[in-house]
C-alpha cells in the first residue's frame, strides 16, 4: 500500500469549498472522483484545509492510499489532463505510510489579497477583494498587534457553528504588504476557525477606514461574541497559500 501526497492549486470560484457537499461541486469531490477513474477504485482523500466556497489555493496537500503501481509522473500528468483548468496537480509525491495531510500540518499561511484603488480592475474580478477607500496602513499596523498570540477568538469565527468548536487560536504573525493598488495581508498560525482569516481582514480594513480605532480590536476579541466584529469579507481574496510540515517559521 502507497501514500500520495498531493500539493494543488485552484481558483475557487466556480466550487462550493473544499470539502465533499452530496450533489455539489467541490475541490475535494472533483479531484476524488477523477482519481477514482484513475485508478479504479474507491479513494480517501484528506486535505489540509477545508477552505470555504470561492476561496483559493496555491499550496493546498492532500493525500490518499492506493494499491495501484502507477509512476507518479504519469499520475501527475492524467490527473491534470483530467481536471478542469481552475484545478491543477503543482505535485506528486510518495510519502511514509502513516502522513496525514491534515494531522501532521505544523502551520499553514493565508495570504488576503484588496484590491484599493476608485476603479475596479477586470483582472481582479473574483480574485481579490475591491476596496475603493483610502486605507491608512499605519493604523492598520498598529492593529494587527491584537490579533497576534493565543487568544479565544470567538468574535472572529462563524456565529452559527454547528459543532463545539475550541475557540483558542494562536495567530504567530500578520504581515501587511501595499504596493501600487494592491494590499496584502499575510497570516501565519497552526489553524484557523472557519471565517477567522476573513473576519480578521474585514476589521483591519474597517480600522484603515478609520471606522474603528486601532485599540477597538481588542475590545471587539475580548468580547468573545460574533455581533461585535464586522461583516465577514468575500472568499475572494483568500488563497491558502501553503502548509507546513518541517519548515513553519514559527
Amino acid at each position: 500500500m502507497r501514500n500520495i501526497k498531493l500539493t494543488i492549486e485552484y481558483l475557487g470560484t466556480n466550487y462550493y469549498g473544499w470539502q465533499i457537499l452530496p450533489g455539489k461541486p467541490t475541490i475535494q469531490g472533483k479531484i476524488t472522483e477523477i482519481l477514482e477513474e484513475i485508478l479504479q477504485h474507491p479513494v480517501k482523500l484528506i486535505g489540509a484545509s477545508r477552505t470555504d466556497a470561492g476561496v483559493h489555493a496555491l499550496g493546498q496537500v492532500a493525500n490518499f492510499r492506493t494499491e495501484k503501481e502507477i509512476p507518479l509522473y504519469k499520475l501527475q500528468s492524467a490527473l491534470n489532463g483530467l481536471l478542469p483548468p481552475d484545478i491543477k496537480i503543482v505535485s506528486v509525491e510518495e510519502i511514509p505510510f502513516d502522513f496525514d495531510s491534515r494531522r501532521w500540518a505544523k502551520g499553514k499561511r493565508y495570504k488576503y489579497r484588496v484590491f484599493n484603488r476608485e476603479i475596479p480592475s477586470p483582472f481582479e474580478y473574483r480574485r481579490s477583494w475591491f476596496v475603493p477607500y483610502r486605507l491608512n496602513i499605519a493604523a492598520m499596523e498598529e492593529a494587527k498587534r491584537f490579533l497576534i498570540g493565543t487568544f479565544d477568538f470567538t468574535s472572529f469565527s462563524k456565529s452559527d457553528r454547528k459543532t463545539e468548536v475550541n475557540p483558542v487560536r494562536r495567530v504567530d504573525s500578520i504581515e501587511i504588504r501595499k504596493e501600487n493598488y494592491l494590499v496584502e495581508f499575510v497570516f501565519f498560525g497552526r489553524s484557523f476557525l472557519r471565517h477567522m482569516v476573513r473576519i480578521m481582514v474585514a476589521t483591519l480594513i474597517e480600522v484603515g477606514r478609520g471606522r474603528l480605532f486601532p485599540e477597538d480590536i481588542e475590545v471587539i476579541r475580548d468580547k468573545k461574541d460574533r455581533k461585535f466584529a464586522p461583516f465577514l469579507a468575500p472568499p475572494d481574496g483568500l488563497y491558502l497559500e501553503k502548509v507546513y510540515y518541517d519548515d513553519y517559521p514559527y
